[in-house]
């Protein structure tokens, strides 16, 4: 059991690493949108046309394809008031429920999401100005948020595997982020 889930982590991995990727062209593509429509504004007078809705459906894109990654690399922001809350048997179990309820979140947000992209494909949704058509764009955003959920899912199995483990041993002993130093432990 354990070597196919350290198998489906590393693919998971290089899952989660393909919609980062897929962010971060997006991330180019809204500087170049965003250069281009400030200098066709200042210089020439003449804004990009559907400026606006390009950078709506950029961010849109940029939250949602880095899901995956913060998910599998476990990078939420994290506010740690108690801290013994998040070692040993109590951490463990913490981390079991906090995985369990993200993981129902994904699936329910990705299934209302899902519900909206097969609404406009149905309907023939476009966007105001541009006409673009919302399904393919709405697609590819339920699958990134389902991707996170499977990412929560595993997680979760492999945390159950290892008792009395961390979210964050876990992850640091699959080597899946560098581990640094804080400046108190330096």
């Amino acid at each position: 059991m354990q070597l196919i889930l350290e198998k489906v982590e590393k693919l998971t991995d290089s899952v989660s690493f393909f919609a980062a990727n897929m962010a971060a062209l997006v991330l180019l593509a809204l500087v170049g949108i965003t250069c281009v429509d400030v200098i066709g504004r200042y210089a020439f007078n003449s804004p990009l046309t559907g400026a606006v809705e390009l950078v709506e459906i950029c961010m849109g894109a940029i939250t949602f394809f880095s899901f995956p990654i913060m998910f599998m690399r476990h990078d939420h922001i994290i506010v740690d008031l108690v801290p013994h809350f998040r070692r040993g048997y109590l951490g463990w179990i913490t981390s079991l429920l906090t995985l369990a309820v993200t993981c129902y979140v994904a699936i329910k947000l990705g299934d209302r999401v899902y519900d909206y992209a097969v609404r406009a494909f149905e309907d023939g949704d476009i966007t105001e100005y541009l006409f673009i058509p919302r399904y393919p764009i709405v697609g590819f955003i339920t699958a990134a948020i389902f991707t996170a959920a499977a990412i929560s899912l595993l997680r979760f199995l492999i945390l159950i595997s290892r008792p009395g483990q961390s979210v964050e041993d876990v992850a640091n002993a699959a080597n899946l982020r560098p581990v640094t130093k804080s400046a108190i432990d330096a």
